[in-house]
């Protein structure tokens, strides 16, 4: 079973148990535990608005803004002395290390800003929160076919595959990275 497997196979029975404990309560307890636990949600996207706010700048197209956000939520999650009750705020199939998840996102920004090396140090560095992460990869894969260089590329696509993640839209996104790679060397040979 592979990692991303795993993990959807945690998520769904984590939510099914819960569902199963809360069919089987009485009324008043059940509905005193939702309370709780909608308190709970409320509390902590509050405490990580910071995510929200750079995802939102994200979509937005402000990246040295969202950096921002997101690095100021990153040191929140270094110092939260709770980070596994944090999950519910980034939830993916492929790791649950909030961290690794933000150093994504700001790799992200950074190759949408054209900081390339930035961008590496940063998937680098979420990798070694969790080497297991295959976004990570794909990532890797985008900065080098981003720099022309296909066969670091497809050798980041290929362990990110290897990881779990979707062949094809390995192939998607490692195609439109060197296709993007030739349109700006065309320009700059003009």
């Amino acid at each position: 079973m592979k990692r991303t497997q795993r993990n959807l196979f945690i998520i769904m029975t984590v939510m099914v148990g819960i569902y199963l404990v809360l069919v089987r309560l009485p009324p008043r307890i059940t509905l005193w535990i939702a309370g709780a636990l909608v308190a709970f949600g409320l509390a902590l996207v509050v405490w990580g608005r910071d995510s929200f706010v750079a995802r939102r700048l994200t979509k937005q197209r402000r990246w040295s803004e969202a950096v921002q956000r997101y690095e100021k939520f990153e040191r929140k999650l270094l110092a939260a002395p709770w980070p596994q009750l944090t999950v519910v705020l980034y939830l993916s199939f492929y790791t649950f290390d909030g961290v690794a998840v933000t150093r994504n996102n700001i790799a992200q920004c950074l190759m949408n800003a054209g900081d390339l090396d930035g961008a590496e140090r940063q998937l680098r560095s979420a990798l070694l929160r969790d080497p297991l992460y295959p976004v990570a990869y794909v990532n890797l894969g985008v900065v080098a076919g981003l720099r022309g260089d296909k066969k670091i590329a497809e050798r980041e696509m290929l362990k990110a595959v290897h990881l779990g993640y979707n062949p094809a839209g390995a192939q998607r996104i490692l195609r439109r990275a060197l296709a993007q790679a030739n349109e700006t060397i065309d320009r700059l040979m003009k």
